[in-house]
């Protein structure tokens, strides 16, 4: 397993081919809801948090990799029954999955820690 410098390495390259990379995923019922992402802009990096429509409308060529407790694996959309997937395994499961992620509420937290100012 990759440690964290090595991680943050394979994110530069991925974010310099203007990739995103998924930090948090919150759920109902096997469907996503809200994402946290980071996206390169210009010089710098930006993060949001979006909802499955705007992944959907928004699911960038360049790729889009979510950053689990195994590394950064790539994230395949594909077209189910009656909405579009979201999956980390190859497995074509009705079901959105990007492996373990913390919630988006969550890391809404930690990035509100980080901005506290005294």
């Amino acid at each position: 397993m990759p440690n964290a410098k090595e991680l943050i390495e394979k994110a530069r390259e991925l974010l310099k081919q203007d990739a995103v990379i998924i930090t948090g995923a919150e759920y109902k019922a096997g469907v996503m809801e809200r994402i946290q992402l980071y996206f390169r802009s210009e010089n710098d990096v930006v993060m949001d948090i979006i909802d499955k429509d705007d992944l959907v409308q928004n699911f960038p060529d360049e790729g889009v990799y979510a950053l689990t407790d195994r590394g950064l694996k790539r994230v395949e959309m594909f077209e189910g029954k009656e909405d579009m997937f979201f999956r980390i395994d190859g497995n074509h499961t009705e079901e959105d999955d990007f492996g373990t992620l913390p919630t988006v509420r969550f890391m809404e937290t930690v990035e509100g820690i980080c901005s506290l100012r005294f």
